[in-house]
This record gives structure tokens, C-alpha cells and sequence, in this order.
């Protein structure tokens, strides 16, 4: 009867070890891939330009046959850049529909939310849409980044604006959360190490749409050039403000509002703006060789053009594609790290920066490059700035 027993429990384990051994989010037919965005709300045009470029490459290599025989499942969650619902989000991803990975999930407060959730439950974090410094350090092995962090763009932007075009009474304006406070620490420390002091700093909340009290606090403290810690609607309004009340003082903001809709802003309100970002935006008349034919096939398939958070989504989608082909059809979410760490002076589709990763270095790239607005589009200015 013991032999009996022990045979029963060992047949019974093997034929569990399958199962048991199962990657979260593979199957012998798909890969099971999420993003928390957000597809309405104040910053939707990032979540829908992001995602529409994510899910068009996973397309088109689904349309060869997936990769090793597995097709891609991408599943899209919309917070509304809300945290409350970014939790809820993150939670039906990682517990119901079991992804195996994070791609391009949007917004600093919404991925340090889902963070604790997500890393417990061992999903690796790529390409998220936020520059915040948490999204690779501290290090953690499931965390990657890909381009340069709002703090160092700040700071870069900051010395380059002191230096070069003679700024003497820097002031910040914020949201007033975890993106905005990166911002502002990085105001603050390059203040400090250059001894120049910060002559107002104003914040607000994401949803806020009346900024004449702030303009004017910071008109009334004489700022010269004033760094954003802002995304779309909170760009667009108070530099729009400012201007209407005839103060043309310079406002530089980061890579969170470095977007098409930003520099397209009705009547020209936005001319002259400035932003720090990670990678250059290709306009649909300047693309040639892949990032043309990237161009049209995404105008024909949304009925628009795609501008930077298209463009930066197809690219992390690309970037993942690769890595899962290059890792074969034994897929665990170890072996997809360490592929993922092996990438090396990679180009994406649509140009950027080289992309590196290693196994202590989860953030892709570090340039820093500054854009201004002039007629309606972004032109670039400076590039590779540094602190």
C-alpha cells in the first residue's frame, strides 16, 4: 500500500511539474502582454498615440505568424490618469488576465502605485510612459527604462538655460505628485549647485484648468525662464496665460510635454516653448526608409499622423518583439531579462537614440536633447546637454 502510495504521488507530481513550471502569461499559442494608460482624461493623447504604436507592431508580427508560434494578446486598461483606477487596473492585469509583461504603461504616480503589486507577482516593468527616475532606480531586475530621466533633462535644461542664455531668476511650476515633485527636485538640486537662487515655485493639481493666480505670482517674482513640471492641458493653458497677459518670459518643460498636440495648440499660443526630451520627433514629411513606411501604414490604419508617443510606442514594441524572438520558444520571464539586458547600441524603427541595457543598467539611454516650438512643430535646438 506505501509503494502504492508513492507511486500515485510521484505520477501525480509529474504530471502537475507542466503546470506548476508554466510561465505567467505563455502559452503554447500566446503571449499575454498589458498596458495601464490613460485613454481619456487630461494626458489621453500620450495613451492613445502610445498604445495605437504598441499594438500596431505586436500586429504586424502577429500577421507573420507570432513569434516561435505564440501569437501576442494585448490587453489596454484606461485609468485616466487617475491612481485609484491605475491600482485597479494594474490588479486585473497581473491577477486576471495573468500578462507576462508590462509595455509602455503610462503616468510616474500611476507606475509607482501598480509597482508593489506588479514586482511581488515577478511581471517585468518596459518601456512605462514616464521619465520618473523610479521607473529604473533603485535598481530592481524587473524595472527598465528607455530614455532619459525628467531630472536629468531639468537639470541639463536648467545649466544650459544659466550658461548660455543668461538666466537669472529661474522659477518651477509643477503638478503637485510624483512627477511634479521630480521636477522640482531637480530644479532645486541644480539651483543649489550652481548657487542660484529660485525665485517662485507654484503648484497644482493635474485637473486644475484656472492658472491665473500662479502666472501671476510668478510674473510678480520677475521669473525669467520658468522649468514645467506640466504634460498637455496644464502646458498649454498657463503658457497660453502668460502670453494673453502680455509677459513673455521663457517656459522649458520636459519630455512629458513634448507632443504634437502641445505644439499645435490653437492660434499659435504655444510658439516659442520649449521642452528637454530623450529622443527627436520625426515629422511624417521628414521620414524615409522604415520610419516612412511606419508613417504611412499608421496613417492609413488610424485615420492620423503619428507624432512622438506613436512613434516612442512603436519603438518599445519593437524593441520587445526582438527580445522575445531572440530568446526562443523556451520563453520564462528570466530568460526574457536577461535577453533584454544583452541589447546593445540598438536603433529603433524611427531612429533615436542607441539603446543599451546591462545587467546593472536598466536605463536605455541618457541624452538629453531641447526642442522649441516654431510654426506649429518642435524644432531642435541643442542635443546631448549635460549637468
Amino acid at each position: 500500500m506505501r509503494r502504492l502510495t508513492s507511486l500515485l504521488a510521484g505520477s501525480l507530481l509529474a504530471a502537475a511539474g507542466p503546470a506548476l513550471a508554466q510561465t505567467q502569461g505563455v502559452s503554447a499559442t500566446e503571449i499575454v502582454i498589458g498596458t495601464h494608460t490613460a485613454l481619456t482624461g487630461p494626458v489621453a493623447p500620450w495613451g492613445i498615440g502610445s498604445t495605437n504604436g504598441i499594438r500596431m507592431r505586436f500586429d504586424e508580427e502577429n500577421e507573420k505568424g507570432g513569434i516561435h508560434g505564440r501569437k501576442i494578446r494585448y490587453i489596454v486598461e484606461d485609468h485616466g490618469y487617475a491612481v485609484p483606477r491605475a491600482v485597479q487596473a494594474g490588479n486585473k492585469l497581473l491577477n486576471s488576465d495573468k500578462i507576462f509583461l508590462m509595455v509602455g504603461a503610462l503616468g510616474t504616480p500611476m507606475n509607482n502605485a501598480v509597482f508593489q503589486q506588479q514586482l511581488a507577482a515577478g511581471v517585468p516593468n518596459v518601456g512605462p510612459f514616464t521619465a520618473a527616475r523610479s521607473m529604473y532606480h533603485p535598481f530592481h531586475k524587473l524595472k527598465f527604462a528607455t530614455l532619459s530621466s525628467y531630472y536629468d533633462q531639468i537639470r541639463a535644461g536648467f545649466k544650459y538655460f544659466a550658461e548660455k542664455k543668461g538666466m537669472k531668476t529661474p522659477c518651477v511650476m509643477y503638478e503637485d505628485n510624483d512627477f511634479g515633485q521630480e521636477i522640482l527636485e531637480g530644479v532645486r538640486d541644480q539651483a543649489k549647485a550652481m548657487n542660484i537662487k529660485i525665485a517662485a515655485e507654484s503648484g497644482h493639481k493635474p485637473t486644475d484648468t484656472d492658472f491665473t493666480g500662479a502666472i501671476t505670482k510668478l510674473r510678480d517674482a520677475k521669473c525669467d525662464v520658468i522649468f514645467m513640471g506640466t504634460i498637455v492641458r496644464d502646458t498649454i493653458i498657463p503658457y497660453g496665460t502668460a502670453r494673453k497677459l502680455g509677459w513673455n518670459a521663457t517656459f522649458v518643460g520636459t519630455s512629458a510635454s513634448y507632443e504634437n498636440v502641445v505644439a499645435t495648440a490653437q492660434g499659435g499660443v504655444t510658439e516659442g516653448f520649449y521642452t528637454l526630451n530623450g529622443q527627436e520627433v520625426v515629422y511624417p514629411d521628414q521620414a524615409t526608409g522604415k520610419a516612412k513606411e511606419f508613417m504611412d501604414k499608421y496613417k492609413a490604419r488610424f485615420n492620423q499622423d503619428a507624432f512622438y508617443p506613436a512613434q516612442l510606442g512603436y519603438g518599445i514594441a519593437d524593441l520587445v518583439v526582438e527580445t522575445l524572438k531572440s530568446v526562443g520558444k523556451d520563453l520564462t520571464a528570466e530568460k526574457f531579462l536577461k535577453a533584454y539586458e544583452s541589447i546593445k547600441d540598438r536603433t529603433g524603427p524611427i531612429g533615436g537614440p542607441p539603446i543599451t541595457f546591462t545587467a546593472t543598467k536598466h536605463l536605455g539611454s541618457d541624452l538629453v536633447f531641447l526642442a522649441v516650438v516654431e510654426k506649429g512643430r518642435w524644432k531642435s535646438v541643442e542635443r546631448n546637454l549635460k549637468y
